[in-house]
């Protein structure tokens, strides 16, 4: 919501946890994540790294399955549009929040992703 308390969001965005893997296009190490939200557009989730904003990033959303406690993993390509970090009770163990938007989404994942999103 905006400081009007008017919701912007186009698509229905649902709670949820799931692991994520993710790294930069440019190449090298892969971030693991903790998805708290997902969208068709997007997600929120935590970091134990931090990109800056604008970074791309190819994501590996690890969806659970009808609850057996098996994952399907669905391949995106993102951008970061927030980080900011989490304050932590250790300095060593920096968590980051990140918004991710999403720049490519194939039919496959699109669908998946709904799917998951309407159960």
């Amino acid at each position: 919501m905006d400081s009007e308390g008017i919701e912007r969001r186009v698509n229905p965005r649902v709670s949820a946890v799931f692991d994520i893997q993710g790294t930069p296009d440019r190449g090298g190490l892969v971030a693991r994540m903790q998805g708290a939200d997902l969208s068709l557009g997007g997600l929120r989730c935590t970091s134990t790294t931090d990109y800056p904003e604008m970074t791309q990033l190819a994501v590996r959303l690890m969806l659970p399955v009808d609850g057996n406690g098996q994952s399907e993993p669905v391949d995106v390509k993102a951008v970061v549009v927030r980080s900011n970090e989490i304050a932590s009770a250790t300095q060593n163990n920096s968590r980051f929040e990140l918004a991710l938007f999403f720049t490519g989404l194939e039919a496959d994942a699109k669908d998946r992703i709904a799917r998951f999103i309407d159960r």
